[in-house]
């Protein structure tokens, strides 16, 4: 049974090599993200847009996360869905190592709910969407083991 980042030992898991799956938070769907491994760079992000928070039993409510995966490339992902470019969401986010302009949002590409996090451009790179980073919410999916 998937369980929110609050109820499990992530290291633990880890350490015993067991495979984790990050799914969608909603019940109905729980679709596969995806698979919890190396290329997710755990990251603090500061002013991150709203994100849902996944809770056991109960639907996800809406809160400002801090703590956050990088993940480089799109296709390192299962199932997700990104939304058209936004202007409204330009305010700069900063990580551990760049400043980036949001530039989507990210959600379940099976349900179309969300947000399960943001994708942004590093300012230092051209605006294009080849240069996006993702960033998915540690506490907006449910993890599996």
């Amino acid at each position: 049974m998937p369980l929110p980042l609050s109820e499990i030992d992530l290291d633990k898991l880890n350490s015993s090599n067991q495979k984790i799956i990050l799914r969608c938070p909603f019940k109905e769907c729980n679709a596969r993200i995806i698979e919890y491994s190396p290329k997710l760079i755990p990251i603090k992000v500061e002013n991150s847009p709203e994100t849902i928070k996944a809770i056991k039993d109960q639907l996800p409510t809406i809160e400002h996360s801090t703590n956050f995966y990088q993940i480089n490339d799109v296709w390192d992902f299962d199932n997700i869905g990104v939304s058209r470019p936004s202007s409204v969401l330009d305010e700069p986010i900063v990580g551990h190592d760049a400043t980036v302009k949001i530039d989507r949002l990210l959600i379940c590409s099976e349900c179309d709910k969300g947000p399960l996090g943001f994708a942004g451009i590093p300012t230092d790179k051209e605006h294009h969407h080849t240069n996006l980073k993702y960033f998915l919410s540690c506490t907006s999916i449910m993890y599996e083991s």
